[in-house]
């Protein structure tokens, strides 16, 4: 089932669950549009974690699950990011879920 965002004069197509059906929609007022619908405010903190999925995403061509996510994140040495406790702080309703819709990427592959 395709849903839509509406972002200024512009209707956005997303599956069921708010993943972008097309990547090429994602902006950053989309992603605080998203963010404004999972009841979020983003931080800094967030705001690296998204990148650094993007970052994945654009290396690996798929999208981190959880356990994947930590490791990149130790990769790049964002210590304080790399536990599943920080990023259940930051993403209470699933990090890798989360963090991969609010950068506009498919669903982590993984996840339920």
């Amino acid at each position: 089932m395709t849903t839509m965002y509406n972002l200024k004069d512009r209707q956005i197509a997303c599956d069921d669950e708010g993943y972008l059906l097309d990547l090429n929609d994602w902006s950053y007022e989309l992603m605080m549009l998203i963010a404004a619908n999972e009841e979020l405010h983003l931080s800094d903190e967030h705001l690296t974690v998204i990148n650094i999925v993007r970052q994945y995403y654009q290396e690996y061509g798929t999208t981190p699950a959880i356990r994947t996510l930590i490791a990149y994140l130790k990769k790049q040495n964002m210590t304080n990011l790399c536990s599943s406790v920080a990023l259940a702080r930051l993403f209470p309703k699933g990090a890798a879920k989360t963090a991969a819709k609010l950068a506009g990427l498919p669903k982590p592959v993984k996840c339920i």
